[in-house]
């Protein structure tokens, strides 16, 4: 699990008090990276991360000029990408609804950052997702991690105290 998802679901178990499945596999080689559910609201979330801090920030549209062509190959930086093969994909809907049945859920998608703030407010008129910045997770996450065991969240914990 890559070290993102890790800190993403431990922010859903610890802050959220979720339960969570990561990794899951689907037919024709799609993944959800993590599936969370409230056991006292019932609340549902699909989550998808997208998380890395060499530039990359989520766009409205992926492989379009401003002219509307289409440039080379797709660079999967568009909500429109992350929309089509990481929430709407048939396989992924399939596992959803084999988990979580016929019933409504939250769909997040975690970046590091957006191309402009309209990006966030387009996602969710859109396309239905939430854009959560994984920066501001992990302030709210610093006080609810102590003494763990695990890697990252010992890591992180030893970050948050050194900011304090």
């Amino acid at each position: 699990m890559e070290p993102e998802v890790h800190i993403i679901e431990k922010y859903f178990q610890e802050v959220l008090l979720c339960f969570t499945m990561t990794n899951i596999r689907c037919k024709g080689g799609k993944e959800i990276d993590l599936l969370a559910i409230n056991p006292k609201t019932l609340e549902k979330f699909h989550i998808e991360a997208r998380v890395t801090v060499s530039g990359f920030k989520i766009a409205k549209i992926d492989t379009y000029t401003k002219k509307g062509k289409r440039i080379g190959t797709a660079h999967r930086i568009g909500l429109d990408f992350f929309n089509k093969e990481k929430f709407e994909h048939e396989a992924i809907k399939k596992k959803i609804l084999d988990v979580f049945g016929e019933v409504p859920y939250r769909k997040i998608l975690v970046v590091w950052n957006v191309e402009d703030d309209s990006v966030i407010p387009y996602a969710k008129e859109t396309y239905k997702i939430e854009i959560w910045k994984i920066q501001e997770m992990l302030q709210r996450f610093g006080k609810y991690v102590s003494g763990s065991r695990d890697d990252v969240l010992r890591t992180m914990e030893l970050v948050y105290l050194s900011h304090e």
